[in-house]
């Protein structure tokens, strides 16, 4: 294989990729969603359809190839699954002035659509090709090459033949034949992607047709509610689970149950929108719903951290409400390691004292303005950042980070410093460059800017 085919054959392997994920398999393509294979990967063939694979791909650019290199004409094959409800003659002239299929002032421009669910073919023609590629002779060709075997399920040899035909028919008119020949031994046939079923047949799309989305909307609405309330009762049951207030008023705080609740809104939302292809009553209960179930799940946890701000423990011995200690007389029963972590802000202890029989508890947890110390272990690990040299557009900055413990007992200090890097330059507002290099054979980015002249033809099977 030489570097040509090798070339020809990653640049295909790239569009079939390019096709796949722009185009899932059985949904509708849209006129202006359908990528454009010469600018994506340098390609006159885009295989969105999925019927031809690499080998009928590489046939057909061939086909394409010398056609434009003998006679400057421009032939773009392009697949697709679906015409998305319009008539095969809209979506290929609305495709080819979106191509621009053709040189511009020349007109010379061939677009041979091949829609596989709908299963509708048609040639659309330039105004300079229509002398050669007339709507007889475009119908012709469809007939008698195209249509045999596309009955037999051959869609990709049917479209090579129909499209290499046609490219000898523009030859011949330009006085220089092509000389194509056909393969030594036919490649296999792909297998196409499975279509989806269609809204109008069966009573099956007449009951889709006929479907109310409220109804979903209404019931998705109702489960993120539901999923609210039981965030809400997880979190009574973590605060309960927590001995002292700091630890309480910690875990009452539920970010992660407004996050999860946004979160399952918007994919469940969004999968309903798409199943019952309706958007206003998702789009309402979108914002109404996870809105609502934030208001109402944040004033519960305020109402539950207002209780918690009188919470008394109980005793462990006698069961009776023991009294909170201020900080100055609870810093008087903690160690000095553990004054250090609350100073620094890496713990907050309490320290409970049993009116009734004299006991004291204490509770700890853990805040987060310092880290555990590498040394001693214990949460009082403080970090400054200073800034040494400022970083500039033409060069880059330093900055110093300072570890320091606020232990007493413990004299960890370790000072790193690191380089940072230069500003970027200002936003000029537009492109450094005009275009994209493509790596197909034909080493172009664009078609030629030519028009459909609205003639051709088109058929079914």
């Amino acid at each position: 294989m030489n570097a040509r085919q090798a070339g020809l054959r990653f640049a295909i392997a790239l569009g079939l990729c390019l096709a796949f994920a722009a185009s899932p398999a059985g949904a509708a393509m849209d006129v202006a969603k359908v990528p454009n294979p010469l600018a994506t990967t340098g390609l006159w063939v885009g295989d969105n359809g999925g019927v031809l694979g690499p080998d009928y791909i590489a046939l057909i650019q061939s086909v394409c190839e010398t056609l434009k290199v003998k006679t400057d004409a421009e032939f773009a094959v392009i697949t697709i699954d679906d015409l998305g409800g319009l008539p095969v003659e809209s979506f290929a002239a609305k495709l080819f002035e979106r191509f621009g299929i053709g040189v511009a002032g020349k007109e010379n421009g061939l677009l041979l659509l091949f829609s596989r669910d709908d299963k509708k073919i048609r040639f659309e023609v330039g105004y300079g090709m229509e002398s050669v590629i007339t709507d007889s002779i475009a119908g012709r060709l469809l007939d008698e090459k195209a249509l045999p075997f596309f009955r037999e399920g051959q869609f990709a040899h049917g479209l090579y033949a129909v499209a290499k035909a046609a490219a000898e028919a523009i030859g011949t008119a330009n006085g220089t034949p092509l000389g194509l020949t056909d393969p030594a031994a036919w490649p296999a046939q792909v297998t196409p992607p499975q279509p989806l079923a269609r809204e109008e047949d069966g009573a099956a799309g007449e009951m889709a047709k006929k479907a109310d989305p409220v109804p979903s909307a209404l019931v998705s609405g109702g489960i993120v509610v539901l999923f609210a309330f039981l965030g809400f009762l997880f979190i009574n049951r973590k605060v309960a689970q927590k001995r002292g207030r700091a630890a309480k008023l910690k875990a009452a705080q539920g970010g992660g149950v407004f996050a999860l609740t946004w979160l399952g809104s918007i994919g469940g939302f969004a999968a309903l929108a798409a199943i019952n292809k309706a958007i206003l009553p998702f789009l309402v209960s979108l914002g109404a719903v996870p809105i609502a179930s934030s208001v109402g799940l944040g004033k519960a946890l305020k109402s539950l951290r207002r209780r918690l701000a009188g919470y008394q423990e109980p005793c462990a011995k006698c069961g009776q409400p023991m009294d909170l200690l201020d900080e100055q007389a609870d810093d008087a029963l903690l160690t000095p390691e553990e004054v250090a972590e609350e100073k620094a802000g890496g713990m907050d202890y309490e320290v409970w004292q049993c009116p009734s029989c004299g006991a004291t508890e204490s509770f700890s947890a853990k805040l987060g303005k310092a880290s555990a110390c590498p040394q001693c272990n214990r949460r009082t690990l403080v970090t400054t950042t200073t800034t040494v040299i400022a970083a500039t557009r033409t060069s880059g900055g330093k900055v110093k980070f300072v570890a320091d413990c606020e232990n007493p007992a413990c004299d960890y200090l370790k000072v790193t410093e690191r380089d940072t890097p230069r500003l970027p330059p200002p936003s000029t507002g537009s492109s450094s460059h005009s275009g994209h290099s493509s790596s197909g054979s034909s080493g172009r980015s664009s078609f030629g800017g030519g028009r459909s002249g609205g003639g051709g033809a088109s058929r079914g099977w």
